[in-house]
C-alpha cells in the first residue's frame, strides 16, 4: 500500500496544483491580487513538489538491487544521521535570525499585522524547536 500512495499522491498534488492554476485564472479579476497570487503561488509549489517526487521515483525505479541497498546503507549511517540533525540545527538558528529580523522590519515600518503574524510565527518556531527536543531525547 506504501509503495502504490508513493505513486498516487504526487499525481493527485499535480492536479490540485492545475486546479489551483485554473481557479486563479478563471477568478483573476474577481478576487483581490494577493488572493491570486496565493492560488499561483501554492500552484507552483506543489508542483515543484510533485513533480520532484515523480522524477525521484523513476530515478529509483531504474536502480540495481545492489544501488538501493546502498541508498538505504546511507540514510541510516550513523554519520550522515549526525551531519543531518547539525545541519538542522543550524538551519534552525539562522532561520530563528531571519525571523527576528523580519519581526524588527515589520516594527520600524510600523506594520502591526505583519508585527503580530511574525511574532506568533516565532513563537511556534520556538515551540516546534522544543518539541522535537522532546521527541529525540525520548528516543535516545
Amino acid at each position: 500500500m506504501k509503495k502504490y500512495m508513493q505513486k498516487v499522491v504526487p499525481v493527485l498534488g499535480l492536479i490540485a496544483a492545475a486546479v489551483l492554476a485554473c481557479a486563479g485564472l478563471w477568478l483573476d479579476e474577481r478576487i483581490p491580487a494577493g488572493l491570486s497570487g496565493l492560488l499561483f503561488g501554492g500552484a507552483g509549489a506543489l508542483t515543484g513538489v510533485c513533480v520532484t517526487a515523480i522524477v525521484m521515483d523513476c530515478i529509483q525505479c531504474r536502480w540495481t538491487p545492489e544501488q538501493r541497498k546502498e541508498a538505504q546503507r546511507g540514510e541510516t549511517d550513523e554519520r550522515n544521521v549526525a551531519i543531518r540533525k547539525e545541519a538542522a540545527q543550524a538551519s534552525w538558528y539562522w532561520t530563528l535570525y531571519l525571523l527576528w529580523g523580519l519581526f524588527i522590519l515589520c516594527l520600524f515600518l510600523h506594520q502591526p499585522l505583519y508585527i503580530a503574524l511574525s511574532a506568533a510565527v516565532i513563537v511556534l518556531h520556538c515551540v516546534f524547536y522544543l518539541v522535537n527536543i522532546s521527541r529525540w531525547a525520548k528516543k535516545m
